[in-house]
């Protein structure tokens, strides 16, 4: 997953620098990017490993799916399909821990990503709600929300090192321009990325 992550964030910043750039009072890069070309980006980057693994729940869980993508208010919301295989989901009932086998299930979710950048650790987190399921035919719907209350609630780490450094070739120089986030921010349909450029020596 983390090598996804780092393709698809790479993929932002390719997709931006020519068009988006600007420069404001601070020195700081203003890369805006439209949640369309994220739902592409993602769509690309797909199927997406979750590192779900917890006391509640153990398995594999695939995000096979995105059909829909908007952002307001630091928070993307995401419409498409989880699949998971050889699940299994612990529950406490009466002080005794059960579990059960739910094995393999695939359904549609609707999912809220609450965003929060770090400007200490220079890293984007995001929490996922889960809003609603469909229907999942067999005897696995009851295990469906203790499933997907063990995916939600939780932060996860966004991988930004690929926006790190940008390369500026010039003739048959490269310039290496190093990209630090110094803020990332959901509003207008759009992800706004503020970096702090630092130039490198040419090679």
């Amino acid at each position: 997953m983390r090598n996804r992550l780092r393709s698809f964030w790479l993929l932002c910043g390719l997709l931006l620098c020519p068009f988006s750039a600007a420069a404001d009072g601070q020195r700081n890069i203003v890369l805006t990017l439209p949640a369309e070309t994220v739902l592409a980006s993602l769509q690309k980057a797909l199927p997406l490993d979750i590192p779900s693994q917890s006391r509640q729940l153990q398995g594999d869980i695939t995000v096979e799916s995105v059909d829909r993508l908007s952002i307001r208010n630091n928070v993307i919301s995401v419409r498409g399909t989880l699949s998971g295989k050889n699940l299994v989901v612990t529950t406490n009932l009466a002080g005794q821990d059960l579990q059960l086998r739910v094995g393999e299930v695939r359904l549609p979710v609707a999912c809220d990503l609450q965003t929060r950048f770090d400007p200490v650790k220079r890293k984007l987190f995001v929490t996922p709600q889960f809003k609603e399921t469909a229907q999942n035919p067999g005897n696995t719907q009851d295990a469906l929300p203790s499933l997907l209350g063990s995916l939600g609630g939780r932060e996860y780490a966004v991988d930004l090192d690929a926006l790190e450094t940008i390369n500026l070739k010039v003739g048959t120089r490269l310039i290496p321009i190093a990209m630090e986030p110094v803020g990332i921010a959901g509003v207008d349909n759009s992800l706004v990325f503020q970096m702090l450029p630092r130039v490198g020596p040419r090679r």
